[in-house]
């Protein structure tokens, strides 16, 4: 990866780069929506939102990982999302962001990041693989708007 390139905590001001991340990775975001979203995430200390920056200190890649606790099974950690602006996928940056994430697990105490993926992003699938993960079922997921 580029000497360039540092990986730090989201900051509101990267809500632009991050409602574009978001809208890259099939999420339509506008910076409103994710200015709106991203302070609850930063104020819970279960919650990770880092950003891999360039020179300029703009986020080209992210990732958010959040602490699962469920009755069925150990607390975990989970990659909600991990993206890299396509212009500039490739060179690092997902296998640093993926390498902070687990590290903020493993200071935190969890043995185990555990992570969804769309069964359309064969090459993402590809590289979770390279990077050591292993696919232990494949799922539906259902959804309902209430209210």
């Amino acid at each position: 990866m580029n000497d360039n390139v540092t990986i730090r905590p989201a900051r509101p001001s990267d809500v632009a780069e991050l409602a574009a991340l978001a809208t890259q990775l099939g999420y339509p975001s506008t910076a409103a929506e994710v200015a709106a979203r991203l302070p609850h995430l930063l104020d819970d200390p279960q919650q990770l939102v880092a950003v891999a920056v360039g020179a300029d200190d703009r986020a080209f890649a992210s990732v958010h990982v959040v602490v699962r606790r469920q009755l069925e099974s150990d607390a975990w950690v989970e990659v909600a999302a991990l993206v890299v602006d396509e212009r500039a996928r490739g060179a690092g940056a997902g296998k640093a962001l993926l390498a902070h994430a687990e590290a903020w697990a493993a200071a935190r105490g969890f043995a185990l990041v555990q992570l969804r993926s769309n069964v359309i992003r064969e090459r993402t699938h590809r590289f979770y693989l390279r990077e050591g993960y292993e696919k232990v079922k494949a799922q539906v997921v259902f959804r309902r708007r209430v209210g």
